[in-house]
């Protein structure tokens, strides 16, 4: 709210919601000042951050918030570390007013037989149907404690003023890196053969934090067994000679280090697998032809390594775990 300029440095909403470091320029000094100090601050991004006022404990500090939504009532978010449900604040810029959005709390009520139950103070409901003043919003909606359900409520309160006050939304920024794997058993059974590729794009919202991510992609799996051995024994039936297995991962998180060169991971994602399995017909120990057959199944995908830092990229060594071995994997993440 000033024409100071200069280069803050980029953290996470938790971090910068104490204080920050800027620069007048690149070469000058770092300095540190916080929340008590400025009214607020942003990126040529857009990231904008605003100081709000909190009580607790009976004692009154300033925290900064980023703004999500602009309009008649601008929202802002209030991450903490460690907590997984931010704050929220919301000012009705007609009438200059904020009011602060905790999460719902639960209370314990005795009733008059003696008898406990808890109830969810939703006071976060009746504040943000106060500040929402025109009549035209008079159907009064329950409104469930979420970031995107919040947003989407006065997101849709705002623009039917966006005549008058324009609404704009912020996006939040992320980074996408993809990674590709390929791995084998250490040591297969003889006449076996093991091997298993994977792709996976890693989608990291840095503005939240820099350790966890969102994961998604596919693993494909390939076993053959060419042991004649194995179909000595069998007289008359079916042996198993070609496994192929394709995984859809949609959905899955990873934590990571962000510092140093070495920078170990974990993941764990939920997915659908496909099998197409080839087995040989026996009949009389002779191979009398080939039968196929396709399963789908679900699927739990988990696996740990070593990032080694390449530049801008990665090289990634990691295991992986199945249902019958450990798969030792190299790959590369750009």
């Amino acid at each position: 709210m000033d024409t100071i300029k200069g280069f803050i440095k980029e953290e996470t909403d938790a971090q910068l919601a104490k204080r920050i470091s800027f620069k007048k320029n690149l070469e000058a000094s770092a300095k540190q000042y916080t929340a008590n100090e400025l009214l607020g601050f942003g990126f040529d991004s857009g990231r904008i951050f605003k100081r709000h006022r909190i009580y607790a404990a009976g004692n009154e500090r300033y925290i900064f918030a980023k703004r999500i939504l602009k309009g008649k009532t601008d929202l802002f978010v209030w991450r903490k570390k460690g907590k997984a449900k931010p704050d929220f604040f919301v000012t009705n810029t007609q009438i200059n007013k904020t009011v602060h959005l905790n999460a719902p709390s639960k209370k314990v009520i005795t009733s008059e037989e003696g008898k406990k139950y808890s109830v969810k103070n939703k006071q976060y409901l009746e504040l943000l149907n106060q500040i929402k003043t025109d009549l035209k919003d008079q159907e009064q909606k329950e409104i469930r404690y979420n970031e995107n359900k919040i947003y989407k409520d006065l997101r849709n309160y705002n623009l039917q003023f966006s005549e008058k006050y324009p609404v704009s939304d912020y996006e939040e920024s992320q980074v996408n890196s993809y990674e590709v794997t390929f791995g084998m058993m250490p040591k297969d059974l003889a006449g076996e053969t093991h091997f298993r590729v994977a792709v996976y794009r890693d989608k990291l919202r840095v503005e939240r934090s820099t350790n966890w991510s969102y994961i998604r992609g596919f693993s494909y799996r390939y076993w053959e067994n060419d042991n004649e051995k194995n179909r000595e024994r069998l007289s008359t039936g079916t042996s198993s000679y070609r496994w192929q297995s394709l995984s859809l991962i949609p959905i899955g998180i990873k934590y990571q280090s962000n510092k140093g060169i070495f920078r170990p991971y974990s993941y764990v994602g939920l997915g659908v697998g496909f099998l197409l399995r080839t087995d040989h017909v026996v009949e009389n120990y002779e191979i009398t032809g080939v039968t196929k057959s396709f399963y789908p199944f679900p699927t739990i995908h988990v696996g740990a390594g070593i990032k080694a830092k390449l530049g801008k990229d990665f090289l990634l060594f990691e295991v992986t775990p199945s249902f019958d071995g450990v798969f030792l994997n190299v790959g590369y993440s750009f």
